[in-house]
């Protein structure tokens, strides 16, 4: 059983840059032998996944993206300066905190754009693996004792103003009694007939059938009630 999720961001497919170069094959196999080794050294119980496991390469899906958005963990390689990367780094730091930056030393120069933030130098060996893992134990451990704290510029000034972001989440509706209180007190006559009802006078029901159905938005909670209590009944019932 796994208690943490940590996402891969790095380049996937043949990369030239700098008149370096390196094959899709060299890079998965720097995933699968070092990266996602130094990770899972860290954190044994981790799912460790990169973009192509899920994925075709070159593609930045709507699977990627939650990912981005819902993994406990980002680890991005920027070894090689490739769009994709990028955009989705830029997206998890717009998103939550809690991603690491990593780079081949031996690589190109780190674009200018990000090289004040922080990263780790890796090197491409065993005991290259043993330094990246421990070094990815101290910001886990880092970021589980304080998941909220910003861990990128855009997350520090986003806190500081006070930044609201959308809000998307889906809010639970009222319960069906409050929402009937509710929609009467938008219709006073109609409230003051119920009340009329629930003290034992006689009511003229065609008139509340009247009031109900001339406010569409009260009529559809307090009928939803009385079907669910028996009042109203939608099929005939034996005799």
């Amino acid at each position: 059983m796994t208690d943490k999720t940590c996402f891969v961001v790095m380049a996937i497919g043949d990369q030239t840059h700098d008149s370096m170069s390196v094959s899709a094959v060299d890079l998965k196999s720097k995933y699968d032998d070092l990266i996602k080794e130094a990770i899972l050294k860290a954190r044994p119980m981790m799912e460790v996944v990169r973009a192509d496991e899920i994925s075709m390469p070159g593609t930045v899906t709507t699977d990627i993206i939650t990912r981005i958005m819902h993994s406990d963990y980002v680890v991005a390689d920027v070894t090689y300066p490739n769009p994709n990367v990028f955009y989705e780094l830029g997206l998890r730091h717009a998103c939550k905190a809690g991603t690491i930056i990593i780079r081949d030393k031996a690589g190109p120069r780190v674009p200018f754009d990000i090289a004040h933030l922080r990263y780790i130098e890796y090197e491409n060996s065993t005991s290259g693996l043993k330094a990246l893992s421990s070094q990815l134990s101290t910001y886990f451990d880092h970021f589980d004792r304080d998941s909220l704290r910003p861990d990128n510029h855009f997350l520090e000034l986003a806190k500081l103003t006070g930044y609201e972001y959308p809000n998307y989440q889906k809010t639970e509706e009222p319960a069906l009694e409050m929402q009937v209180i509710m929609g009467l007190m938008e219709s006073p006559e109609l409230m003051n007939l119920i009340f009329r009802q629930q003290s034992g006078e006689e009511i003229d029901q065609t008139e509340l059938m009247r009031l109900l159905l001339s406010n569409p938005k009260v009529a559809q909670p307090f009928i939803q009630a009385m079907v669910q209590s028996g009042d109203i009944s939608l099929t005939n019932k034996p005799k």
